[in-house]
């Protein structure tokens, strides 16, 4: 399955994408507020194995996106920038997340990507509520989630372990509209 906005292809990841998760999914600077991560080679090739295995379930409670350009856009083969990914809940809920490689923050790719999955979660699969987090600290993805129609809901304590320390996040929700 795809999604496609203006500017991206969000596809099935496949395994040629090795070399780009890679080179976005070790990077510190995009770990920095997420609870995995920095990666190594084998924890990427851990999360390609893990995006396969939820295309088979049944009922598929996980959807993850590579985030590309289509073919010309930048030329193919340039290979994912980033993830989005919404996984679902037994209650009509789900939970978008994403992650952007650095070199394309601020080019408004992870609110493109975060409003075609919410899209998609609301049209294709019926959901009745979408949420994200996001720590306190991290002013960008706040925006992006605001950005994506989702409004600040509360703030949890101690809710995420980053790199042995219990941090704050802050939740966001959309419903249909």
């Amino acid at each position: 399955m795809e999604l496609h906005t203006p500017r991206l292809l969000l596809r099935p990841y496949r395994e040629a994408d090795l070399s780009a998760v890679h080179g976005f999914a070790s990077d510190r600077r995009l770990t920095e507020y997420v609870e995995w991560g920095p990666n190594t080679l084998q924890d990427s090739r851990d999360f390609l194995a893990a995006c396969r295995a939820e295309e088979q379930q049944d009922p598929r409670r996980a959807y993850t996106f590579a985030v590309t350009v289509p073919d010309g856009g930048e030329g193919p083969g340039s290979g994912p920038f980033g993830s989005v990914g919404l996984t679902l809940d037994h209650a009509g809920t789900g939970e978008v997340g994403y992650v952007i490689a650095a070199d394309r923050w601020g080019c408004g790719y992870a609110t493109e990507a975060a409003s075609a999955v919410v899209h998609f979660g609301f049209t294709v699969l019926g959901l009745d509520c979408i949420r994200a987090t996001c720590r306190p600290g991290n002013a960008a993805s706040a925006r992006v989630l605001e950005k994506t129609g989702m409004v600040l809901e509360a703030r949890l304590p101690a809710h995420k372990l980053i790199r042995g320390k219990w941090e704050d996040s802050l939740l966001y929700a959309i419903s249909p509209s």
